[in-house]
């Protein structure tokens, strides 16, 4: 009798930790927590330059630059020529608001307050979320520059 008990108390238990399991291996607002260095932004080329930083209240700043802006000659930064300021907004982009966590860990919605493209300015982005270990990955599927959707990838600093 013993037997059977300790068999059914397993067979409820195992599915149990499995679930349990599954659930903490998702994403949360707490987990995704941190401070990230851009690996990965298309739009801004080959090793771009980058910080985003999630707070676990759900805060976000997000900067990222080309690694490559040539300085604007005059040394002051509202006096560049038309092409110097052209090359400044077609490398780099910023924003920050409030982030969530949603369906289930799957994506990341950035509720913009503020942005550099003011096109976003109070409008939310949803993008589809993958976390593995440091690394954190989202889709953009409609880049501010007009381009092809892709991948982001940010690692955590540690």
């Amino acid at each position: 009798m013993k037997r059977r008990s300790l068999l059914a108390a397993v067979a409820v238990a195992l599915p149990l930790s499995v679930f349990s399991a599954s659930l903490a291996a998702q994403p949360t607002t707490k987990s995704v927590a941190g401070t990230y260095s851009a690996v990965s932004v298309p739009a801004f080329g080959d090793k771009p330059y980058g910080q985003m930083i999630l707070l676990p209240d759900g805060r976000y700043s997000i900067i990222v630059r080309r690694a490559k802006l040539a300085p604007v000659a005059s040394g002051v930064r509202n006096k560049g020529t038309d092409a110097e300021n052209k090359l400044l907004v077609d490398g780099s982009i910023s924003h920050f608001g409030k982030y969530t966590i949603d369906d289930a860990g799957k994506s990341i919605t950035f509720h913009v307050e503020q942005s550099s493209f003011p096109n976003w300015d109070g409008k939310p982005q949803k993008r589809a979320l993958k976390v593995s270990g440091d690394t954190l990955t989202y889709t953009v599927t409609t880049p501010s520059d007009g381009g092809k959707p892709a991948d982001v990838v940010w690692k955590r600093v540690k």
